[in-house]
């Protein structure tokens, strides 16, 4: 079926594009056809586009006859496709169908790899945060991370524990971590009988021994402090 656009003078200020319009070119690619096609009509006119029910470009009054409709037409279609070409078409009005929907198919093409390029530096972000003061470089290790396991929340905390996924990549490759301080053991409460003699020191705190342990530390040990 050949695509037929028609044109109109614009009855509406802001309203150049239909909605049916529109709806196919989605609205960034319309505000920038809609821009191109300000006063590009009769007389330094607005253009208006008109869609007909069967999806097929149309000329907006059908009461004129056919030769003014071819008319309206062939210049909707001259118009239209410089528009058009201003985004990347061809400029032919053969394939301006064609063009319109390549378009709208490239946004929408650069759209869905900016979200993913996002998410990307959203991720990697987490990660380095996350690594920080555990490797030397967390480029390195990040590398080496099961992608698909990795979940980071809209507001870019990471939602996955590293880890059991840092395991494999630490006994595999442990120069890519930086030596981990060994945690003090914490002081045990009470004090320490003293070592009785020609023994080794006692294991067990004051605080947990039983009352005839505690009265022979006492008598070996007059001056201890419990």
């Amino acid at each position: 079926m050949s695509v037929e656009v028609a044109i109109q003078t614009a009855r509406k200020e802001n309203s150049m594009i239909t909605e049916s319009i529109k709806s196919l070119l989605g609205e960034e690619l319309s505000a920038q056809v809609d821009e191109a096609l300000k006063g590009k009509g009769k007389d330094g006119k607005d253009v208006d586009l008109v869609v007909g029910n069967d999806g097929s470009f149309v000329p907006s009054d059908k009461y004129d006859g056919e030769k003014r409709r071819a008319a309206a037409a062939e210049t909707a279609l001259k118009t239209a496709a410089d528009a058009v070409k201003a985004l990347g078409g061809t400029g032919d009005p053969a394939t301006l169908g064609e063009d319109v929907i390549k378009a709208q198919g490239d946004m929408e093409t650069l759209k869905t790899n900016h979200k993913k390029e996002l998410a990307s530096i959203r991720k990697d972000t987490a990660l380095r945060m996350a690594l920080s003061g555990l490797v030397h470089d967390p480029a390195d290790v990040i590398s080496r991370l099961p992608e698909e396991k990795i979940e980071v929340g809209e507001d870019g905390s990471l939602k996955t524990d590293l880890t059991e996924l840092l395991k494999p990549i630490q006994e595999s490759k442990p120069y890519l971590f930086k030596e981990q301080k060994k945690e003090e053991q914490p002081p045990l409460k009470g004090a320490l009988p003293a070592p009785p003699a020609g023994g080794s020191p006692a294991e067990k705190p004051t605080s947990q021994m039983t009352y005839s342990e505690l009265d022979a530390y006492m008598k070996a040990n007059p001056g201890a402090q419990i």
